[in-house]
């Protein structure tokens, strides 16, 4: 992989949307967005930004009223106010000076409030929209850690009567007229009706569009009044969706509700429905279920292959290994599975170029089938009734105020924030790639490994273990001076040790969304009290997981 795909090109973006790169260096960053999610996002910013620049001084322009002639017969009417402005403001001691040395008052009054408005709107644009799109990447990442049934939602809209369907990659629906309908609906609006309600079908809706807005706030779960949800919406200036809107859980990001409104009136609600052993329990009143066929067993794992045999766990250790090797475990919308015969390579909405990419890395592989049209499985979280009562912005963290005072002013805190999200987002990254593994190769699997495959599995795991280590690492560093100057005290920490690998990645996985959920309080990107010493611990206990895993690997 070259090294611009090892890093975010944040310094080519610009040169590369104003054309003035090499053919060579916009071809690199070309196939680096192809992969990349997050500095996709950026280039929408960047271009949402010039738009906006763009709009404001074609405004400007058009209001502006044709020069004075001659130019000389306003002096004295400028010396006026020259003098007014320099005894009862700032402004009038900036613009003086200036004048005098012969800048163009209008020139600079005309420049002054366009500096203004920009940085105005750029304030009131670019935050939310950063915000949404780094909290709908978590969710993502979050959705792609364990497989997840088949699951029901309920579905309202503005034409339909009411009905629940199932969703997910398992759900063998037979559809009734109001489901067809509300298909009809998203499929306009280019949204993933096979798990609509999720955060890669608003991601991926929201990635197409070009002319956007967002808003983050907070929501209150009427449930349990002392916790939060957060919700997610987005205004589009084009297509047929106007507005969409999703509701996830503040600490685990699992989605919660979901609307979207369309630009003729029509809208759908979409709710998670808590399951219940009795099935069809609490769905009095709605008109019409789906009702699903039986799904087939799922099939065995062999362990080896021999001639004429199916496909084994050993040929999707294979797979699993040939994906790492691109990082296509890393993010991607990539499911492997293992069937009676092959192994199936599902994933939905991956660029074409990234596709070439995976299709080439499995190329020499047998008995192994590749589908980029049929979306693998959602994954699994705790139930949580809709909200719907909103309580406004999401406050800012209790220490957020300290910690930039610490760091420094805001341009500090700033840069403090990116690092340390990009390090956060790259740990948590290896953090579910190493417990799909867990989840895939049990101890009993590993048993029927051959020495060779179980060398291939523990070199896959140690490879993210060790970056994962160097990430929590970079955390250590910027994190604990700020913590501990703010009053925060580190204390010993004494984890489980284990036996396996396998349970010590989900004791892993735990303390890691642990750290996260508390860096995005701090962060004031989620609504939360956590204090530094509570982040320090987790922090340490992190790291202790680390260590565990690491011993286990050796």
């Amino acid at each position: 992989m070259s090294s611009l795909l090892e890093r975010h090109p944040e310094q080519e973006l610009v040169p590369y949307l104003d054309g003035e790169l090499s053919p060579r260096g916009a071809q690199k960053v070309a196939a680096h967005l192809e992969s990349c999610g997050t500095c996709r996002a950026d280039l929408e910013e960047l271009r949402n930004t010039l738009a906006e620049c763009t709009r404001y001084r074609s405004a400007r322009a058009a209001q502006m009223p044709e020069a004075p002639q001659p130019w000389r017969d306003l002096y004295r009417d400028f010396s006026r106010i020259d003098d007014s402005l320099a005894n009862t403001s700032l402004l009038g001691r900036l613009v003086r000076p200036l004048v005098h040395s012969g800048v163009s008052r209008w020139a600079f009054a005309a420049g002054l409030a366009g500096l203004i408005v920009l940085l105005f709107l750029n304030q009131l644009s670019q935050a939310p929209s950063v915000q949404a799109a780094t909290l709908l990447r978590k969710a993502v990442a979050v959705s792609q850690s364990q497989p997840r049934p088949a699951h029901r939602i309920r579905v309202r809209s503005s034409r339909q009567p009411e009905f629940t369907r199932l969703a997910g990659a398992q759900a063998a629906l037979v559809a009734v007229a109001q489901a067809q309908a509300v298909a009809a609906l998203f499929q306009r609006a280019r949204w993933d009706w096979n798990d609509p309600l999720s955060a890669r079908a608003f991601e991926q809706w929201r990635d197409q569009q070009v002319r956007k807005t967002d808003e983050v706030t907070t929501v209150q779960n009427p449930q349990v009044p002392s916790k939060h949800l957060t919700q997610i919406r987005t205004s589009s200036a084009e297509g047929e969706l106007e507005t969409a809107s999703i509701t996830l859980d503040a600490e685990d990001f699992a989605p919660v509700s979901e609307k979207l409104e369309f630009r003729d009136r029509e809208w759908v609600e979409l709710s998670e429905i808590a399951e219940t052993p009795t099935g069809n329990a609490g769905l009095s009143g709605v008109a019409h279920v789906e009702a699903p066929v039986r799904a087939a067993e799922p099939p065995s794992r062999p362990a080896a292959f021999a001639p004429g045999s199916a496909a084994s766990i050993s040929d999707e250790l294979q797979v699993l290994s040939a994906l790492s090797a691109i990082e296509a475990d890393l993010g991607d919308p990539v499911d492997v599975t293992l069937t009676g015969e092959k192994v199936m390579v599902r994933g939905e909405g991956i660029p074409p170029m990234r596709q070439d990419q995976i299709r080439a890395s499995l190329a020499n592989l047998p008995r192994v089938e590749v589908d980029f049209n049929t979306p693998g499985p959602a994954t699994a979280h705790p139930q949580i009734a809709v909200a719907s009562a909103q309580v406004g912005s999401a406050p800012a963290s209790p220490v957020e105020a300290r910690l930039e005072k610490h760091l420094g002013g805001h341009a500090e805190f700033d840069r403090f924030s990116t690092q340390l999200t990009e390090l956060d987002d790259a740990a948590m990254q290896r953090v579910y790639a190493l417990r799909r593994l867990a989840l895939k190769f049990s101890p009993e699997d590993e048993a029927k490994l051959t020495s060779q495959d179980l060398d291939l599995l523990r070199d896959l795991s140690r490879k993210h273990i060790a970056v994962l280590a160097e990430k929590v690492g970079g955390m250590e560093r910027i994190l604990m001076p700020a913590l501990a100057s703010i009053g925060g005290t580190a204390a010993a920490v004494h984890p489980a040790a284990h036996a396996s690998w396998q349970p010590a990645a989900e004791d892993l996985l735990r303390s890691a969304r642990r750290v996260d959920v508390l860096v995005s309080q701090i962060l004031g990107m989620t609504p939360g009290n956590a204090v530094p010493t509570e982040l320090m611990a987790a922090l340490q206990e992190l790291r202790a997981n680390v260590d565990d895993c690491q011993r286990i690997l050796k």
